[in-house]
């Protein structure tokens, strides 16, 4: 994916070979808000779901109601690491605060850490790293956190439409370009 992921609720850059049709973004990862996902992510600080969630429903424009509401699932070590999934409280406390349903409908097939890997890496540890929990149908918005090459939400999105959705949108809290 290139730097353009559009910030704010606007449509995707269609220069990118991506499978969802829209996504959104609230931001660079950058000052404020760099400082919110960090302290949420590695700090311990929970309850900053909420105002993730609370910016990521601010940016994404109002959805058909039959909308499913989604979450790229963290590595179990993650889990284990904070006490919560950070991507799925984001996800559930945005679909609450939209009327949405949420459903858990990713697995991890991997144990792959994203942090630190070169773009190559990313691409790789991602095209196996994802598989459906069960058939789908209908429309979904896949949440994450970060998005720094696109390549987990690619493949995330990949998976969900390889199990028969429809259609899936992308919403993210932050966009932090590789270094």
């Amino acid at each position: 994916m290139c730097e353009r992921l559009v910030i704010g609720n606007e449509a995707l850059c269609k220069d990118c070979d991506v499978p969802y049709a829209h996504a959104w973004c609230v931001g660079k990862k950058s000052d404020e808000l760099e400082r919110l996902i960090t302290a949420y992510k590695f700090s311990r600080a929970k309850a900053a779901y909420r105002s993730l969630a609370q910016l990521l429903a601010q940016t994404v424009p109002a959805l058909p109601p039959d909308t499913i509401v989604t979450a790229v699932p963290t590595v179990a070590a993650h889990i284990r690491e904070r006490g919560y999934d950070h991507a799925e409280l984001i996800a559930r406390q945005f679909a609450q605060l939209g009327g949405y349903e949420y459903k858990r409908t990713l697995k991890r097939l991997t144990t792959a850490r994203q942090r630190g890997a070169t773009r190559r890496e990313r691409e790789a540890q991602a095209k196996v790293a994802f598989g459906s929990v069960a058939p789908l149908t209908g429309t979904y918005l896949l949440v994450d956190d970060v998005l720094t090459t696109g390549a987990t939400l690619k493949y995330a999105a990949g998976a969900l439409l390889a199990a028969g959705a429809k259609e899936v949108w992308v919403g993210v809290i932050a966009r932090q370009p590789l270094e």
